[in-house]
């Protein structure tokens, strides 16, 4: 299969938006993840297939699925892949190919086990211990259930029996599914020793034994044949695996099978070395009459004194390592145990268990006492010695214990062990503090450190990040409730840094989809930070890359704000809030150039808003109109910068409105009744002032493409193509002028019921100049800006307004300044709930400015606004935004630009290629002197628009027209 054909079955099986939460609730992990997995794993996805493991643990949190069935899910899937990485390892590759698949397959080995710890200790359940049969008498089966019931201790090392017996069985299958067959599978008669009798026979070699019953190597101290001694080596290795795995009814039939019944019986006690035709004949009541009629306890004790007294006498005389470790296992005797232990898993269950194995044999001697002195009537003490005091002193014994081997010592230091380690100490509350230690080790391994700041890239291993986000999120759901508010803090705070490594792994791998279901488990500051950052790197992508980011937010968080995790709505406020803050300066991009991007990179941002929900999502409709009513209103805020911003008389046209315009004016033409009758956001006075912009950029376009036409005018084409642009412009302009008479951007008199008491306005500016566009301004210029902003209106009206005025370079550029301005509010601008149709007092200074007419400023000089805020302070100290106060400025500047581009292209044109109704003397004039825009010229503006009617009027004269009347309006202007 190819490489493109895995990935694509790989992403339609675990795509979050392909598979709905009713339809995760129904499937079953079993039928559907194995061949993906694989797939993943061979084709290089070694970290993203545990997408649809998170979601089985939201699902779990959430009361879909128990966490029971999600940890064995995790262990099956771990140990499916560490499998598949195990049989491509086995094929052909070079050294270090090789050496980092089985580096990978043995750390998915190490976490399957870590995830079948913890279902041992906190999935299973209660164990299902022996029940009695209504004797008065207890035997030795009912005493033992009932102390491991009892004893926490016991108990737990009962669990950590299971779970290591467990991975050891499964080990075994995987060895079967792999070779056809593993230890124990065989039936071929290995334990006769048939070359051993036949030597015998043949009276052949003095140092082989002269009988053939079970005891003549040990007591004769003679050795078998070599043949048999080898087929006996491995049979025994076979038997200690196969009890390894808890197999001991399979350990049985193997000797059986061999040839060696004595052994099976010796494996199983005196009840069970029968055939299996006869134990099946044995009921319960049989069983438990036999050892009341022999003495409560006393042949268990003859059967492990006897164990121990052959796991001593073979050791000693240096017999098979095997066969003693075999009849160690049933008596508890460590100490020949371990040597044979070549792995921590092993080593491990050797100390577990004949711990366990004595605490049973302790209380059945306490419960049943031993009625004849013999050798057996002090069992356990042989094997009490060997046993650790506590699971601090067992861990103690499997880190330095002098009988461990070297490998297991170096297996101890190794992370999941460690961690393996941590999960008992905590089940266990031996150290309370270790869900600190944990997550503290998990932050060390997966965190950079604190001296390396300017890293922000995780540096641990992807499958460890993974594994310690997803432990993350099981403790948050397992850990007792005590516990949980104890350490709240650090399950929070260390919890949430290694969800948000994982995460940032996950988006620096082009996994955006997979973001959603482990961001919205992190503390709702953090998980809208994190997606603002997201989005702010996946700005210049792909539609589609931008849309499956948003689409995992709107996926797997809330829409508006519950408090407990970050939601849709504040990541939309804040990234939009964020894409307006100005960058810092970069000293090889010119100041015009950086402009421009960061106007179109703002337009641009508005994209996220407009991309339409699943519709499989509870309110998906109500969804989809909220954040175009959010986009509505943030749009209309940026076209009102970006139209201060493109003042100038030049050919560059400002890529941010047509962004906006290109990404939302379908959205809202397609849903514009709905998004009227939304609530919020003043959506009916934002739509009618983005349709008004609509207008204004319009007309602006026209007149950016007549002035690009005139600079190649040298053929007749070209100019009767120049000629045909000015018409168009110049129409256009006109035609919006006289429909809107005067009243763009006027907006509802009436801002709300509670009038304010002050008006604030925050602005970041960039000085500039014809003969400088950009300069740095230093503080006499500070100084003097602040001065001519406060008396631009006169200091007596100011001083009355209780105006302030502050101005500072900007900390992050110097090349910018932000201003501060604050006046009181008067009646038309927040008395009586009205508001200025232009802005008032605050507008009317900036707009001096920004049309370069500040007095006692540096002339020629003009203010350009790149971001713009203005504020209502209420009685209640309440602020709200005050979109007036920027559309008054807007009215002020962009308008009477407007109309002087009019006669800027009526001076161009020749006077044959003006209609019939272009004539100074019409409407545009007397919309000039009346009361709609009078009061927005400032008098150089009223200036230069006399001395381009003057022109115009001179050039009709020169083409031999009358001339003509000049009419009340020209009086007017001229006054």
């Amino acid at each position: 299969m190819s490489k493109r054909c895995g990935s694509c079955c790989y992403s339609s099986l675990f795509s979050p938006a392909l598979v709905s939460r009713n339809q995760i609730s129904h499937l079953t992990l079993e039928k559907i993840h194995l061949s993906a997995l694989l797939l993943a794993w061979i084709h290089g996805y070694t970290v993203h297939h545990f997408c649809f493991l998170v979601i089985h643990l939201c699902f779990s949190l959430t009361g879909f699925t128990s966490l029971s069935e999600l940890l064995s899910e995790f262990e099956d899937i771990c140990r499916d892949l560490a499998e598949a990485v195990r049989d491509e390892a086995a094929e052909k590759h070079r050294a270090v190919e090789d050496r980092v698949l089985r580096q990978k397959a043995q750390l998915l080995h190490s976490e399957a086990s870590s995830w079948a710890l913890l279902w041992h200790l906190y999935g299973k359940g209660n164990i299902a211990y022996y029940v009695s049969t209504g004797l008065t008498l207890f035997t030795s089966a009912q005493v033992a259930s009932e102390f491991v019931r009892n004893d926490e201790t016991a108990q737990t090392c009962l669990r950590l029996v299971q779970w290591l017996e467990s991975l050891a069985s499964k080990e075994l299958d995987l060895e079967k599914k792999r070779k056809g067959w593993y230890a124990g599978s065989y039936t071929q008669k290995l334990g006769l020793w048939d070359q051993t009798k036949r030597a015998i026979k043949k009276n052949i070699g003095t140092h082989y034994v002269r009988h053939l019953d079970p005891d003549a190597p040990t007591r004769e101290g003679l050795q078998l044949h070599p043949e048999d001694q080898k087929l006996e080596d491995g049979l025994l290795e076979d038997v200690w695996k196969l009890i390894r795995a808890g197999r001991i009814t399979e350990a049985q039939d193997l000797c059986r099978t061999s040839g060696q019944a004595w052994r099976a019986a010796s494996l199983g006690g005196c009840l069970t070395g029968y055939s299996s035709t006869m134990q099946n004949a044995f009921n319960e009541r049989a069983l438990e009459a036999i050892e009341l009629d022999g003495g409560l306890g006393r042949q268990r004790k003859l059967w492990k004194w006897a164990c121990f007294c052959a796991s001593e006498k073979i050791a000693s005389s240096e017999g098979g390592r095997y066969e003693s470790a075999v009849f160690a296992a049933q008596c508890g005797n460590v100490n020949h145990m371990l040597p044979v232990c070549a792995d921590w898993e092993s080593a491990f269950w050797a100390l577990v268990r004949s711990w366990l194995d004595t605490q049973i044999e302790l209380e059945l001697s306490d419960r049943h006492p031993s009625s004849t002195i013999d050798s057996s009537s002090t069992w356990p003490d042989p094997v009490v010695e060997q046993q650790p005091r506590d699971f601090i002193n067992l861990f103690q014994k499997l880190y330095s214990g002098n009988l461990v081997s070297e490998s297991v010592r170096r297996s101890c230091k190794e992370q999941h062990r460690l961690i393996q380690a941590s999960f008992l100490l905590l089940y266990m509350h031996v150290v309370v503090s270790d869900i600190a230690a944990l997550l503290e080790m998990l932050k060390t391994w997966i965190l950079p450190s604190r001296d390396d700041s300017s890293n922000i890239k995780p540096h641990g291993h992807p499958q460890m990040i993974r594994f310690a986000a997803h432990l993350v999120l099981v403790l948050r759901s397992i850990l007792p409730e005590g516990l949980k508010e104890q350490y709240a803090d650090r399950l929070e705070l260390v919890g949430d840094l290694i969800l948000n490594t994982y995460v940032i792994f996950l988006f620096t791998q082009q996994k955006e989809e997979l973001v959603g279901p482990y961001a919205s488990h992190l503390a709702p500051h953090l998980c809208v930070d994190l997606y603002v950052h997201m989005m702010e790197l996946r700005q210049n992508d792909s539609e589609m890359v931008k849309r499956k980011l948003f689409s995992s937010a709107m996926e797997y968080l809330p829409f508006y704000d519950d408090g407990k995790k970050g939601s849709v709505s504040a990541i939309c406020k804040s990234f939009l809030d964020k894409s307006r803050e100005l960058k810092p300066s970069v000293s090889n991009v010119k100041a015009e150039d950086s402009e421009r991007v960061e106007n179109l990179q703002k337009g641009h941002s508005v994209q996220w808003m407009c991309f339409t929900p699943r519709a499989g999502l509870p309110d998906s409709e109500l969804m989809r109109i909220e954040l175009l009513a959010l986009a509505l209103q943030h749009s209309n805020i940026l076209l009102r910068e970006i139209s201060l911003t493109s003042l100038w008389r030049s050919v560059e046209i400002p890529e941010g409105s047509q962004a906006l315009f290109g990404h939302l004016a379908a959205p809202l033409k397609e849903e514009a009744d709905s998004v009227l009758l939304h609530e919020n956001y003043d959506t009916k006075e934002n739509y009618q002032e983005f349709l008004d912009w609509q207008e204004y950029f319009s007309c602006d376009a026209h007149y950016r493409s007549w002035l690009s036409t005139i600079e190649n005018f040298s053929s007749p084409e070209e100019r009767a193509k120049s000629f045909a642009t000015a018409r168009q412009a110049l129409d256009t302009a006109t035609a919006f002028l006289h429909n809107s008479e005067g009243k763009w951007l006027l907006g509802s008199e009436v801002i709300n019921d509670e009038a304010f008491e002050s008006v604030e306005l925050f602005a970041t500016v960039v000085l500039s100049r014809p003969s400088d566009p950009y300069f740095v301004p230093d503080p006499t210029v500070c100084t003097a800006l602040n001065s001519a902003l406060y008396l631009c209106m006169g200091e007596l009206a100011s001083s009355q307004r209780n105006l302030t005025v502050n101005v500072a370079v900007n900390p992050q550029n110097n090349m910018l300044l932000d201003i501060e301005l604050k006046c009181a509010a008067l009646e038309g601008e927040g008395i009586e709930s009205l508001v200025s149709s232009d802005g008032g007092f605050l507008s009317a200074i900036m707009a001096a400015g920004i049309k370069g007419e500040l007095p006692h400023f540096h002339p020629g000089v003009a203010i350009e606004v790149l971001r713009m805020d203005a504020f209502s302070i209420h009685s209640d100290g309440v602020r709200r935004d005050a979109p007036f106060v920027a559309r008054g400025i807007c009215r002020r500047c962009c308008l009477p630009e407007l109309v002087l581009r009019c006669m800027q292209i009526r001076a161009w044109l020749p006077v044959s290629e003006m209609a019939a109704s272009d004539d100074p003397e019409d409407d545009l004039i007397q919309l000039v002197a009346s009361g709609a825009l009078q009061g927005l010229f400032s008098g150089s503006q009223l200036e230069e628009f006399l001395l381009l009617e003057r022109e115009i009027v001179l050039r009709r004269m020169e083409a031999g027209e009358d001339e003509p009347r000049v009419s009340e309006a020209e009086d007017m202007l001229h006054e």
